[in-house]
């Protein structure tokens, strides 16, 4: 009887011995609190497959953000879907998460007129004589107005300047003003001119240095919002693995 526990014990050893160890994973919420520090959104969900490993692969990840802050600019709305990324290891995530390798990502983004009028409000230029900015949307046009105060002999002369054009995409992850004309005090600035001070300020919003490698297909804009999407758009999935920012929000966001 004894001979044949101390058989079966060694056959469970065998079989114990045989099993395949199970990796170790990383809580998700360390990767949620490394995107909350990239972007400081208002708030976020996170949607995973499975934790990410130690070495910081993920197989299947969506993200959606409130008000997260990319380049000083708040953005209303971002949504990722993302699949097959090997983030960098998860020891240096505390400096900065960035995948190395990614098979494929799906973006959305929403930015709000007023957002961008609150950014230049708050903007200090150099030059103090540039007031009273105003971006303005109109359903496939952008308009921008700005006050310069122009010195003369015996008083000071504002002058009102007006910026229209069109928002396209470039190299995939940059969005640039096209057909673009300036105007000063109603009279059209020369072209040359024109061309020189815009292309001063290209692009217009970078996503090179952006926490996940966009390649955009399309920016459009209605009279109060522009928006940003890949050609595949963003989809949440079902998983028990979720995690909110702030925690209060539950599973609601």
């Amino acid at each position: 009887m004894k001979f044949i526990k101390k058989l079966c014990l060694i056959f469970l050893m065998i079989a114990f011995i045989s099993l395949p160890a199970k990796a170790n994973s990383v809580p998700l919420e360390v990767l949620g609190s490394c995107f909350i520090k990239e972007l400081s959104p208002e708030k976020a969900l996170i949607i995973v497959d499975a934790p990410p490993t130690d070495e910081g692969y993920v197989s299947h990840l969506y993200i959606k953000l409130q008000g997260a802050v990319v380049e000083g600019l708040r953005i209303d709305s971002i949504a990722i879907e993302a699949r097959d990324m090997q983030f960098n290891p998860p020891t240096d995530w505390d400096k900065k998460l960035r995948p190395r390798d990614v098979s494929a990502v799906s973006f959305e983004a929403r930015l709000l007129e007023d957002d961008i009028n609150g950014a230049l409000k708050n903007y200090e230029l150099k030059d103090k004589r540039w007031s009273n900015f105003k971006f303005d949307l109109r359903n496939g046009k952008i308009v921008a107005t700005a006050v310069y105060e122009l010195p003369m002999l015996l008083f000071k002369l504002n002058v009102l300047a007006k910026l229209t054009g069109e928002l396209e995409v470039v190299d995939e992850n940059k969005i640039y003003l096209k057909n673009y004309r300036l105007y000063a005090d109603g009279f059209r600035l020369p072209e040359q001119a024109t061309q020189e001070l815009v292309e001063k300020v290209q692009p217009l919003i970078d996503f090179s240095d952006f926490i996940f490698p966009v390649r955009l297909d399309s920016v459009s804009n209605d009279d109060k919002a522009i928006f940003i999407r890949t050609k595949d758009k963003p989809q949440p999935f079902d998983s028990g693995l979720k995690w909110t920012y702030p925690r209060s929000l539950g599973n609601n966001f």
